[in-house]
């Protein structure tokens, strides 16, 4: 994990800058491959990084394998696979697109934390993520876009009892997010605040930032008629 996760800033630094840096563990990979009846290349590795680059030829493009490759290499020793025939990719993107479906087909219920770190503590926030795992007795799953530091952890129920869920869920939530903000991170990578997540939202910045906020709602919205009660 800490070579995949580790490989992704050298990856940017790179004048080949990937279009796509998708990180994704191998119980992940294992439940998409159930899902969907179909065999990912390779399995054998603790965790992945999903690489798409673009460029004008073919040729362009092959021409940055060896760099490509000799990141991977620095940190750790990654192996690298070309997905470079209609099977693989049949069998990787399809794959990536039902993460999220094969996690929840394994379990009763789950819920999500979106959440951006970093790109530098990526490898110790996913590890403080899956200690929480065990800290709270709860399976916890994870992938996301390695590029820029958008991670997605689902807590999983798995028929637990209604007050002792929302106990461990609460409970990874409330560290993962407090983790975050530690790291610089922000409550929210892509997916927005809605009400969820509105009492860490508040948590995470400063009253400088909320100031400015509501001023600008009150600009746009003096009559306090959209989404009334929500953030503001």
């Amino acid at each position: 994990m800490d070579a995949a996760i580790g490989a992704a800033p050298e990856l940017m630094k790179l004048s080949a800058v990937p279009t796509a840096v998708e990180f994704m563990e191998r119980d992940v990979i294992l439940a998409a491959e159930r899902y969907l009846g179909k065999n990912f290349p390779d399995k054998d590795a603790a965790a992945y990084l999903l690489l798409t680059y673009d460029g004008m030829t073919k040729d362009e493009i092959e021409r940055n394998y060896p760099y490509i490759a000799d990141a991977c290499f620095k940190k750790g020793g990654a192996d690298l696979f070309i997905i470079d025939t209609d099977e693989r990719k049949e069998s990787v993107w399809p794959a990536r697109s039902a993460f999220l479906e094969a996690i929840k087909a394994s379990t009763d219920e789950l819920d999500e934390c979106d959440v951006v770190v970093p790109k530098s503590a990526i490898a110790e926030f996913l590890r403080f993520t899956y200690a929480l795992g065990i800290k709270y007795d709860i399976r916890v799953k994870c992938f996301g876009h390695a590029g820029d530091g958008n991670l997605h952890v689902y807590a999983l129920r798995d028929g637990l009892p209604d007050e002792v869920w929302k106990f461990k869920r609460d409970g990874v939530f409330d560290e993962l997010y407090a983790r975050a903000f530690e790291f610089g991170g922000k409550v929210s990578g892509e997916h927005g605040i809605g009400l969820v997540k509105a009492d860490y939202f508040k948590q995470s910045e400063s009253e400088t930032v909320i100031r400015l906020m509501k001023m600008i709602k009150a600009a746009f919205d003096p009559n306090n008629i959209l989404n009334p009660g929500k953030i503001f």
